[in-house]
């Protein structure tokens, strides 16, 4: 290696013990603001944990040459009432703070749970929909939750090493007192010390280079674990049971799993045969260390150099010497590596909201009076070099009803996505009452509308809960809207009524509900939110041929006067709506009338209408 590849290595080191370092200042900070003195009860705990066997080693030494020695019952009292004494109270005090940091640690693992879910509630939708973002979520929970890393290693690993410090530093001022009473043999006891502080650092050595081919395996397999419990999540879900087993995808899904199952194993043997020559080389060397004390205290307690109870002290404190100098050296390198789970952490929480939130006020009309324009609007996806929407121009006229229709891919439901300000355009802008929305507070424009979006989804609540969307709600009008989405009948034939469960994902007599049904309780969540823009992607598409009409029939009471967007691929279900526009490859084609379209024998619209309307007129053959 060149001197210039050196420095840059030396460099690049530098660097990255800044980076950790920095990483674990702002660790603590948030452990400070979230947990208070959790910290602090656990460095205490250890330092308690770690004296405790060091007052028991120096005490039983007393009491061992008091035994050998003068035999006075005064100084034999005292040593054994302060040995177990003080023994007792170190515990006691141990146990105190044990307990009080376990119910700060339960603490923290419910704000740590907060503070995801606030990210989450945070993040703009378009963050939620992109691979990098739900891949690293899903690592940072793992981390989190499972594998109990980031915060959690550094809870229980930074008091631990602090812990051994303390350890070390006890153990070499309980050895002290041999190597004064030795430093009469000068070469003899420069060897020793030599021979033991090798042995000492061969031990830790070994003990942490073996930590360290854990750590890199542990960290090269983490991802494919997170991975292995995405596939075992597949087996519990009931909504992916049925194409499980009538497509027979078990085997496929066992071979998938065990696959990641197989890359761990080559990962973790390959690990423990590297690992096995250090093992047994530290577990020698802290051996040899030991019977080396032994040999050359019991040499010095022959020779009236120590004490019976001196000897005792000096091999225990050896011993302890050796365990504390491991442990801590696993430890920091075991904190050394955490430092990529919290660069990894903090990257998610770090995560800027790049939508403008705004902060006018919308204008609560009692009127309604709304109106939003497109104004050459064009939209691409993240990542995507492709326009989803392109050039679009339209203005929504207040209180009357719209189609947008289209093939499946026309843009449709992006262009709900952008009304709704989930996205905003690429190029273009949208405005309300002449106002760019992006300039409207976030909340109280997403409150303008109500969406039965194509894959709308249910949660495990009450019926009453799912439709009003709060704990407390006003019965009369959750009724109303179940009535007029035609959920009367499901309504009267539960027991419990509106505190109905749907799903039994929390409780065991949660009602399963058909696809028709929940699309019903959608719209009625919809209706029940009365906001003056109502937006409908696809919201018959799970209702039978009857339960549709019927829809299309109260159509007119589900939605009032409000401004309505309805979208679908179906031409025949947006006829009752005197304004249509039709997209075609990301840009709008046509509008107007279905009577005006229908004159365009050569546009989109009448190609697309004459193409679903031959399997209702063709007569079978």
């Amino acid at each position: 290696m060149s001197a210039n590849e050196k420095r840059k290595k030396g460099k690049g080191k530098k660097g990255r013990v800044k980076k950790v370092l920095h990483l674990y200042r702002r660790a603590l900070k948030l452990m400070r603001r979230e947990s208070g003195i959790y910290m602090t009860l656990l460095i205490f705990q250890q330092i308690l944990g770690v004296s405790s066997p060091y007052w028991g080693i120096w005490f039983s030494a007393r009491l061992l040459d008091e035994v050998l020695g003068d035999r006075s019952l005064q100084r034999l009292a005292m040593y054994t009432v302060l040995l177990l004494g003080g023994g007792l109270v170190l515990d006691v005090l141990r146990i105190f703070l044990s307990t009080l940091a376990w119910q700060s640690d339960e603490e923290l693992g419910r704000k740590q749970n907060m503070i995801f879910a606030r990210k989450l509630m945070g993040m703009d939708y378009g963050m939620l929909e992109e691979e990098r973002i739900q891949t690293l979520h899903r690592r940072v929970m793992w981390d989190t939750f499972n594998e109990r890393k980031n915060l959690e290693v550094m809870c229980g690993s930074l008091p631990q090493l602090i812990g051994n410090l303390v350890g070390v530093g006890l153990s070499v001022a309980l050895l002290w007192e041999f190597l004064a009473s030795m430093q009469d043999y000068g070469i003899l006891t420069v060897v020793f010390v030599l021979l033991a502080v090798l042995g000492v650092w061969v031990s830790a050595k070994c003990q942490a280079v073996s930590q360290r081919l854990w750590t890199e395996c542990n960290q090269s397999i983490s991802e494919n674990i997170v991975r292995r419990e995405g596939y075992l999540s597949y087996f519990g879900q009931y909504e992916r049971g049925k194409e499980i087993r009538i497509y027979q995808l078990g085997k496929l899904m066992i071979s998938r799993l065990m696959g990641t199952h197989r890359i761990n194993d080559r990962a973790l043997d390959e690990c423990t045969r590297r690992r096995v020559p250090y093992n047994v080389a530290g577990e020698f060397a802290e051996e040899a260390t030991v019977a080396l004390t032994y040999c050359i205290t019991g040499v010095a307690a022959l020779m009236g150099r120590i004490t019976l109870g001196g000897m005792t002290q000096c091999t225990q404190s050896i011993a302890n010497l050796i365990w504390n100098l491991r442990s801590g050296w696993s430890l920091a390198i075991a904190l050394w590596y955490n430092g990529e789970y919290l660069e990894r952490y903090f990257e998610f929480l770090d995560m800027p909201s790049e939508m403008k939130k705004g902060c006018l006020p919308v204008e609560k009309r009692i009127d309604r009076e709304y109106k939003i324009v497109f104004d050459h609007v064009s939209f691409r996806y993240p990542g995507s070099d492709r326009y989803a929407l392109k050039d679009i121009s339209l203005e929504f006229n207040i209180g009357e009803k719209m189609a947008v229709v289209g093939m499946n891919g026309s843009g449709k439901t992006t262009f709900i996505k952008l009304l709704c300000r989930l996205y905003d355009p690429t190029e273009g802008t949208i405005s309300m009452n002449g106002i760019d929305i992006r300039r409207y507070d976030y909340e109280e424009y997403l409150s303008l509308f109500s969406v039965v979006f194509q894959d709308f989804q249910l949660f495990s609540f009450t019926l009453g809960e799912n439709v009003a969307v709060a704990e407390d709600y006003q019965e009369d009008a959750v009724r109303d809207a179940l009535g007029k989405s035609g959920m009367e009948e499901f309504l009267a034939a539960q027991e419990k009524g509106l505190s109905t469960v749907i799903y039994r994902d929390f409780d065991k007599d949660g009602v399963e509900v058909s696809g028709g049904e929940a699309q019903k309780i959608a719209l009625a969540r919809a209706v029940c939110k009365g906001a003056p823009f109502v937006l409908l992607d696809e919201p018959t598409a799970a209702l039978d041929p009857l339960a549709e009409y019927e829809i299309y029939k109260r159509f007119n009471d589900l939605v009032a006067d409000r401004t309505t967007v309805y979208i679908s691929h179906r031409m025949s279900s947006c006829r009752f709506c005197g304004d249509i526009a039709v997209f075609h490859e990301g840009r709008m084609v046509q509008r107007g009338s279905h009577e005006s379209l229908m004159e365009d024998t050569e546009g989109k619209y009448y190609e697309l209408w004459t193409a679903q309307a031959q399997y209702y007129t063709e007569k079978p053959a």
